[in-house]
């Protein structure tokens, strides 16, 4: 099997895939029931050291709601852990340190093992991140992996795999001005990009972390418990209610077919059957779909382009089988999107050609050699990156600290910029190196993320205004070197951003067996 393999490590399932012998992408079946996703559920059973992970955890939710992790994708940037105890995902500063509790990263890190099974031999993995992941999500997922005993050769953002997929199969001329419209189970993002066949130049990326189809389970299981009460004039117990998401999923997906389904609903005063249409589930939905049609316009606003110039408009994830959100799209774009591909393995197998193209010549076959020839890439940075400037401020008479952009969004891949500063004050003894995150061009470093800071030593007794160069690097693959240099002195501080794993090697291995 291939050496390098593409994951898209997703909010409801995950994939793998890999090349075949024929230079294809091709995605490699879970064993256990030749399906090809596996549902990104974990099952914890810490007394046992036991884990279960797919459907058999999904099917454990009923009876032991609390030690079932689902959608842990929306939680990697958070510092939080998963509570055995309390069944949910609490405060990582104030949780009890205790075996019942467990990181994002060390539970994806479980989906990511069972996902390797699926490929003999899996060892080095692209992973695919949203468009809009943050840093410290970035670093999480690198983490995972690490934890789960892979290398991580790189990390791709899902609407670039999602094209280099579509651009990939033969019968389908993907040119032009490219949208790729991402919605998944917990993360939506909208991409445009340049291709020509099967050169790829992206352009931008807007989307929300925290918008998908786990939203809309949510109002349909609150619409459930509303609906139980009112029926049957007794509310649902917890117990109850922790098991109505996989049924919520259940009728979101039925009305994706149907004009109308029905559940029955099990509860203390008794079964109740549950009707919703989908006009009333659209309704549940018409303030996701009002964001979602904002961050469109944004994007194309942004980089002036009109929808009549838009070519072509690709669909991804799960979520973009629901009728209303596929209405939206093309009343807004004024045409339909095209289909014809499984919207739940595109990205996967975008992610399988990304691993071609950073597998060594010498282990790809001559097809394989072949069908990667002619494919190039390029990507733009998804964030503004900065650092923190001591500047005068008028009114307050005194030194504040302003965020100072480097690198803007949407620049293209690989940029370097130097940026020269001067010390702000006589006998300065040292400046705050600082490197910052943010989704807009913020000034006030209240509003944007510290990502990594240090400091630099200046001599004694110096005068104001001396020379410090700020150099920050950003490589096409998502990684940035950060440099700032005295240059009176030549001394200087370089901190890297990449997106490999922070983690000791005592920390690199849970003792959990999967079954």
């Amino acid at each position: 099997m291939s050496k390098i393999v593409g994951i898209d490590l997703g909010t409801t399932f995950s994939v793998i895939a890999y090349l075949n012998d024929l230079g294809k992408a091709e995605i490699a079946p879970n064993y256990e029931n030749n399906q090809k996703t596996l549902a990104s559920v974990v099952y914890i059973d810490e007394p046992n050291k036991k884990v279960l992970v797919g459907e058999k955890a999904l099917n454990s939710f009923k009876a032991e709601p609390k030690k079932v992790v689902q959608a842990v994708k929306r939680e990697m940037e958070r510092e939080c852990v998963w509570s055995t105890l309390k069944g949910e995902f609490i405060d990582k500063n104030t949780a009890d340190v205790g075996d019942d509790e467990y990181t994002p990263a060390q539970i994806s890190s479980l989906i990511l093992k069972k996902l390797s099974e699926f490929n003999e031999g899996t060892k080095k993995v692209i992973v695919t991140v949203p468009a809009m992941f943050a840093e410290t999500a970035r670093r999480a997922t690198s983490d995972a992996v690490k934890l789960a005993g892979l290398e991580l050769i790189d990390l791709i953002n899902e609407p670039t795999a999602a094209i280099l997929h579509y651009a990939s199969i033969p019968d389908i001329d993907v040119s032009g001005k490219i949208m790729v419209f991402d919605l998944g189970g917990g993360t939506f993002d909208v991409s445009i990009a340049d291709v020509n066949h099967t050169e790829i130049d992206m352009i931008t990326s807007r989307g929300d972390k925290n918008l998908g189809g786990h939203d809309f389970d949510n109002f349909i299981s609150e619409e459930i418990s509303k609906d139980y009460e009112k029926q049957k004039g007794q509310s649902l117990s917890e117990q109850d209610q922790r098991t109505l998401l996989p049924l919520a999923e259940k009728i979101k997906k039925a009305l994706s077919f149907k004009k109308e389904t029905s559940e029955f609903i099990d509860g203390p005063a008794g079964p109740h059957e549950f009707k919703l249409t989908r006009d009333q589930f659209n309704e549940m939905i018409k303030l996701k779909l009002t964001q979602i049609k904002m961050l469109m316009e944004e994007a194309l606003e942004k980089k002036n382009i009109k929808t009549n110039e838009i070519d072509q408009i690709l669909l991804v994830g799960g979520s973009t089988r629901i009728p209303a959100v596929v209405d939206l799209i093309t009343e807004f774009m004024g045409k339909s999107p095209i289909r014809g591909v499984d919207v739940d393995e595109s990205v996967a197998l975008g992610a399988a050609i990304f691993a071609g193209l950073n597998t060594s010549s010498s282990d790809l076959s001559a097809s394989q050699k072949k069908s990667l020839k002619d494919v190039k890439l390029s990507d733009v940075s998804n964030h503004y990156f900065g650092t923190g400037m001591l500047d005068w401020d008028e009114k307050l008479a005194n030194h504040v600290v302003k965020n100072d952009i480097l690198i803007p969004r949407d620049k293209k891949l690989p940029y370097s910029i130097t940026k020269p500063y001067v010390t702000a004050y006589d006998g300065q003894e040292s400046i705050s190196c600082q490197v910052t995150q943010s989704e807009h061009e913020e000034t006030d470093m209240e509003f944007v993320n510290v990502l990594k800071e240090a400091k630099l030593a200046l001599p004694p007794n110096r005068k104001a205004g001396q020379p410090i160069d700020v150099t920050f690097t950003y490589d096409k693959s998502g990684r940035m070197n950060c440099e700032f240099i005295d240059i009176n002195t030549s001394e200087k501080v370089i901190l890297d951003l990449r997106p490999d794993s922070t983690l000791s090697p005592e920390e690199a291995e849970l003792d959990f067996k999967i079954d």
